[in-house]
This record gives structure tokens, sequence and C-alpha cells, in this order.
């Protein structure tokens, strides 16, 4: 499919997705021009989206790449490709394919995101994947997963990042492994990076579990910059490392539609707080089990996310400091919602620091019971506890029978001594 092709269909898609599904089809064939091979095009993408609920984590704009990615399998064949092995698919996404591949010189093992060559023409998005590069590299932060390279090799544009080996959130989700303790550290580990891109002037507009990424030991790695922006930054001391963006025209809807934030759906102009936004979206998720705003369709998640608010489930309401920062969060007044990153971190370490030395009703709140690795932590913390108690308490005995003998001692040593004044004075008498 050629770039001004596929441009197309993404620019009706993105359209039509909005509308009610009744309406869809007679809005695609007129803005289609009656084009039979382009209107099934975007039906087919259409069509996904309405059977397919994880479509809903997919982004609204630049979905597509899925139907490329037959092109990519010649990439296996090659000896390399631009001095990596590619080595197997990682994941599939609007802006490309993503894969697993080893840097021949340095013998490491690295991400690649391989741009489709049929859109190696489109100005535009070359400079959007361009602009991710540049993003996440001006972000120094070990929550930010690092980008090493950005090039050009057998027509392909691509990107070279650190490969980070763990689960998705998302997976994770999906395995129910995640307990109250582990999602607000999770969570806390998500704002630091977000506060890291905030103050480097940088807008991530896409934070959702399929961009999260957790480690076997619980650090926590935030992806994929391809929806960045730079943005005003928050305080006159901070200073933009990244000053280049594309700008995205008045009215267009770009990012997920699970976890954008009302301004974001509105098209309006956007800040750090519509991050901060989808953050609660995911801290949400990762409490209750299920995402706060749903429905059958795109649009009526989107219809829920302007006009509704969430219902708070059992697992929130019995942790009232977490409804309280998701109800902030989640505030569809921006001015309403925490005006910074920085202020939403201390509340999750405060939050999460009390139930991490919380030993009563230890598993009240968790809606998974299955240990993890992210009850190491804890749990370590509940072990040490319970021998420094033991080790009180064998002290503490010890003393007491210290404090036994010497009182045993001592009244010995007292009737002793009278025992001794009492015969003196007898002999006294008797002679």
């Amino acid at each position: 499919m050629k770039a001004t092709r596929w441009k197309t269909v993404e620019e009706v898609f993105n359209k039509s997705i909005i509308l009610p599904p009744k309406e869809r089809q007679d809005y695609v064939s007129t803005a289609c021009g009656g084009d039979s091979d382009l209107i099934e095009d975007v039906l087919s993408l259409l069509a996904e989206a309405e059977k397919n609920d994880n479509f809903l984590s997919n982004p609204v704009f630049d979905i597509g790449a899925q139907i490329l990615a037959s092109e990519y399998v010649g990439l296996f064949d090659e000896p390399n490709f631009a001095a990596f092995e590619i080595q197997k698919v990682l994941g599939r996404g609007g802006s490309g394919v993503v894969f697993l591949a080893k840097e021949i010189a340095l013998e490491r093992n690295v991400a690649i995101k391989v741009l489709p060559s049929a859109l190696s023409d489109d100005d535009e998005r070359i400079l959007r994947f361009q602009q991710e590069a540049k993003a996440a590299s001006a972000i120094a932060h070990p929550n930010v997963a690092h980008i090493y390279s950005f090039g050009k090799a057998d027509g392909r544009y691509y990107l070279v990042m650190e490969y980070v080996r763990g689960n998705t959130l998302r997976e994770l989700l999906k395995k129910n492994e995640i307990n109250r303790i582990s999602a607000l550290d999770i969570a806390c580990q998500i704002t630091k990076a977000l506060s890291a891109a905030h103050r480097a002037g940088i807008v991530h507009r896409d934070i959702k579990p399929e961009n999260i990424i957790v480690t076997d030991d619980s650090l926590v790695k935030v992806l994929d910059f391809g929806l960045a922006k730079s943005f005003q930054a928050q305080t006159e001391e901070d200073n933009p490392s990244f000053n280049h963006s594309l700008d995205t025209k008045p009215g267009m809807i770009i990012g997920t539609t699970a976890y954008m934030s009302p301004e974001q759906i509105r098209g309006q102009t956007l800040d750090w707080r519509t991050d901060i936004w989808s953050l609660g979206v995911c801290l949400y998720e990762m409490v209750a089990g299920k995402r706060p705003f749903t429905g059958e369709t795109s649009s009526d998640v989107q219809a829920r996310i302007l006009l509704t608010e969430p219902d708070y489930p059992f697992e929130i309401e019995e942790i009232p400091e977490i409804k309280n920062i998701l109800i902030k969060t989640l505030a569809k007044d921006v001015n309403s919602r925490y005006q910074l990153t920085n202020e939403l971190m201390n509340d999750l370490e405060i939050i999460r620091k009390q139930l991490n030395h919380t030993t009563i009703n230890n598993n009240k709140y968790s809606f998974s019971k299955t240990n993890s690795a992210f009850d190491d932590a804890s749990q370590n913390d509940k072990t040490a506890t319970q021998i420094e108690n033991k080790l009180a308490k064998k002290v503490e005995s010890e003393v007491k029978e210290k404090s036994e003998d010497f009182r045993f001692t001592y009244h010995f040593l007292i009737a002793g001594v009278i025992f001794l004044i009492v015969i003196i004075v007898l002999i006294g008498l008797f002679y």
C-alpha cells in the first residue's frame, strides 16, 4: 500500500471511528469517493475495532501496521539489517513493528522499531518517527527506556532502543498478578518517569499498560514516545532540551481511546496534565481490575469519559486514600487535577509506605491473592520484623532470667549477713 493511499485510509478511519456506528458506512462511502478498495480497507479496520476489545488499547492515530506486517518477513532472511541480526518480533503497532535484535559490534540485545517501507516517503510520518527518538533521548531517567540511535537502511527508517526484559503492565493485568502494594509501586515509578519527561518539557500523550514494562526485579520502564510533544515547562527553572515537535492539527484526536483525557478527546491543546489523567486510568485498572470507562465501541468509551464519573468498587472504597488520589487524577477539569506530577508522586509514596508497613488486614484490599515478585519487598519487611520481634523477646527473656538470678543472690546474701549478726549478738550475750 502506497504511503499516500494509507494516509487517506488513516484519515478517513480516524474521523469515522468517533461517529455513531450507524453513520459510519455512509460517511466512509462519501469520504472515499466511491473507491471500493479504499472503502473496503477502512471498513475492515472499523470492523476490527468493533469486534476486538484490545483495539481500545491501540492508538486511534496510526492504526494499521498489522496489514503491512507481511513486508517485514524478508528481514529475517537478511544476514544483517543495519549491522543488527533480527531475531524475533516483540510487538506491532501503528508506527511500525518492534523486533528483538543483536547489535553485532557490541554483542548486546536491543529492540528495533522499523517503519514500513510504504511510509518511507511520508515526510510527516518520518518526522513523527524521528520525534520519538528525540523525545525519549532527551530524558535521562532509569524509568525511561533509553534510545541508542536513529537511522535508515534498505529503504526503511529504524529506531534502536534499550531492550527491556520483562512483562508489559497489560500482561500482568491479564495474569491478575498485581496487588495494592505493587500497584502503588508501579504507579510511583511511572510518575517518576513522567516527572522527568515533564521537567524536560515533554508530554507523552499515550500512557497505557502496553507502553509500560515491569522487569523481573520490579523496575518499571516507560516506552514509546511516538506521540510525545513538547510544551512549555512547568516552572521557569525547568529548561526543556527538546523543543522541536510535530504540531497536532486543531481538532485532531491522537492517543489511545480508553486512556484519553477529556481534553484529548476534544482535540484541545494538551499539557502534562493529560499524562496525569492517563496514569490515573492505569492506577484505577491496577487496583480495581477493570477500566474506569468502558463501552461497546470507541465512541461509547469517549462519551463516558466526557460525561460520566467512574464508579468505585469495594477494592477502592476500602482504601479512601487511593480513592482520593483517583478522584483528583481523573478530574475532568484540568485545573482540578494534580497540577504537578511531583505532587502526585509524593501522595503515592506516602500511601505506599503506609500500606507497606501495615500488618493488620494485610491482604484485605488485594484483588489478586497470587504471590509475585512485587510482594518480595513487603514480605522481606514482614520477615525482618518477625525476626526482630523474636530477638527482642529472647533478649527480654534473658534479661528477666538474669534479673531473677540477681534478686535471688541478693536476698541470699542479705539473709546470710543477718544470720551472722544474730550469731555475733548471741555470742556477746553469753560471754
